[in-house]
């Protein structure tokens, strides 16, 4: 896997022999959140099988540049998706293309296969049944997700987990229509989604219509990869399918693939470098943009198994925000999550375990090698469990951010309580879509809503039990542990910012440790408590995100103090 940039999308290239290339449209937001594996998988999968495959991040999303706020971004994405298809075509040597897009970038897909007058083979994953019907889903969507000022606004715009679509967006994509092509978007199209739903039924009898041969296939494990980005599992049942249907008959190459160096992109003061390194981790290096001087460094770690761009886009936004101060940032996937393939031996929950250490080491490293040393490691969540530990055990670490950690020792009860949560978690989403359904707001058709709802409830009981018997087993951690070891730091040197959400679960473990609102820690020299108030565990209100970068500035930034 490498990096490619196409003026200011970026891509990760999964490289291959065969003369049938793929590029792969992902997924937006909230989904693309909870898909990233799954899709990291697929192309893995098909290059395996021979095929190259370019895995695209329009402009706008993931780590792509930004899209001005009254940018035609459905044109932009469109118009990436054509761009990449030249890449592939001129820089893999490939004879066919297969174009394949997963949700909104089902959509996506049909607009650029229509405008460049066809591709050979083009694959729906999960396609709605139009740009209309897609703007029910994720309304439903955003109500499932979203407590803390998401949903439809009243500009129309639609925001889920901090992305937002905004009214022109939503009208642009609503103009896509699968049912309403006037010429065949391919020779061979594959829909894979709800066989035997209307929906599937009435898109296929479209393309039939256009001249195409159309077959259809399950999704299998569909729900569990779309319930929530930390719980989800990936679709290892479609990519079982899906591979060897698209390698069949794949013909050899006609030239050899030329080199391609990635050219790095570049915003409003800062620059990015999008890298594998340490044996397969994938991350993207934000620097300052020339003149600026490199102050300091820092390492940012997933929350949960949020890819590396982070809930909101919010890693990536505040790691350009640092950058135009003065620190180098390098945010990053561990191994098992977002881009950055599970190695033999990471665990199956990918979160709270020893090989986490690993993985933060190799960043490290990397950054000395590039003259980049004593970085801050900033974490939320389980990011934060990581940096927590990693500081303890390598004194090379010159600072710590922990955002919202719920845990600061790992135990059997613990690891029960996330098991626990990982599996009732669709059952949160099971309880408001059957509301909503009921409330008339769904289309009638099998959304990606009651599909969850179908495969929630014979785990959802068994979940809540589990979670009741467990919370009463989280006292067992040795008193004054946790104390000492940020006393232990203290005296090191090491920085230390805890940031809080107020009223959120990791009050309770703090103070668990520390005593009310931390104060046997709260005079430490080099540790700052920061309460955020009206905002949930994952930072979601803009207003939030805005203090924790403000925080993050005053702390490694232009404004810092050089000797921390």
């Amino acid at each position: 896997m490498r990096a490619v940039s196409l003026g200011g999308a970026v891509g990760w290239f999964h490289p291959a022999t065969k003369g049938r290339g793929v590029v792969f449209v992902g997924a937006y937001g909230y989904e693309d959140l909870c898909s990233r594996v799954t899709s990291h998988d697929l192309a893995e999968g098909l290059a395996e099988a021979g095929l190259p495959v370019l895995r695209l991040e329009p402009r706008g999303t993931g780590d792509a540049e930004d899209l001005p706020a009254t940018a035609d971004r459905v044109g932009a994405w469109t118009a990436d998706v054509i761009a990449a298809v030249d890449w592939l075509r001129g820089v893999a040597g490939v004879r066919e293309v297969v174009l394949v897009g997963l949700r909104i970038g089902a959509l996506i897909a049909i607009a650029a296969a229509d405008a460049i007058g066809g591709v050979d083979h083009l694959v729906l994953l999960a396609p709605p049944a139009s740009g209309r019907a897609h703007r029910r889903e994720l309304s439903i969507l955003a109500r499932l997700v979203d407590d803390m000022g998401g949903g439809v606004l009243a500009d129309g715009s639609i925001e889920i987990a901090g992305f937002r679509l905004d009214a022109q967006t939503l009208d642009r994509l609503a103009a896509i229509d699968p049912t309403a092509l006037a010429s065949r978007p391919a020779p061979w199209v594959t829909l894979v989604g709800e066989v035997g739903s209307a929906t599937l039924a009435r898109v296929a009898e479209a393309l039939v219509a256009t001249g195409a041969t159309v077959e259809t296939m399950p999704f299998a494990g569909y729900s569990r990869m779309m319930c929530d980005p930390t719980a989800s599992e990936p679709a290892r049942g479609m990519i079982a399918d899906l591979v060897p249907h698209l390698a069949a008959g794949a013909p050899d190459a006609t030239t050899p693939p030329r080199p391609a160096p990635t050219q790095p992109i570049s915003g409003d003061g800062w620059v990015e470098e999008r890298m594998v390194f340490g044996g397969g981790l994938a991350g993207v290096l934000c620097l300052p943009g020339a003149p600026s001087p490199v102050r300091r460094a820092a390492i940012w770690l997933n929350s949960g198994r949020n890819p590396h761009i982070g809930w909101a886009r919010q890693t990536v936004d505040l790691s350009r925000r640092l950058a135009r101060s003065g620190v180098a940032v390098l945010r990053m996937d561990l191994a098992g999550i977002g881009d950055s393939p599970a190695q033999a031996h990471t665990p199956a929950a990918a979160l709270y375990h020893d090989v986490g250490r690993a993985d933060v080491r190799a960043a490290i490293e990397e950054l000395a090698r590039r003259g980049l040393d004593r970085p801050w490691v900033i974490g939320a969540c389980s990011g934060a469990y990581q940096a927590f530990h990693a500081a303890i055990d390598d004194d090379r670490i010159g600072g710590i951010v922990l955002i919202n950690q719920l845990c600061f020792v790992w135990d059997a009860s613990y690891e029960a309580q996330l098991s626990a949560w990982m599996t009732a978690r669709p059952d949160m989403f099971a309880a408001e879509a059957e509301q909503a359904e009921r409330r008339g707001e769904g289309s009638g058709e099998p959304t990606l809503t009651r599909r969850l709802v179908e495969w929630a409830r014979p785990i959802a009981r068994r979940g809540r039990d589990l979670i009741m018997r467990f919370a009463a087993a989280l006292e067992g951690v040795r008193p004054g542990l946790v104390e000492a070891r940020f006393r232990d730091l203290a005296k090191r040197g090491v920085a230390v910012s805890i940031v809080l959400a107020e009223g959120d679960r990791a009050v309770t473990e703090l103070e668990r440790h520390a005593g009310l609102g931390g104060h046997r820690i709260a005079g430490l020299p080099g540790l700052e408590i920061l309460r955020i108030a009206d905002a949930d565990h994952s930072l979601t209100p803009e207003a939030a995100r805005r203090t924790l970068g403000d925080h993050l500035v005053a702390r490694l930034g232009d404004r810092a103090d050089a000797g921390r």
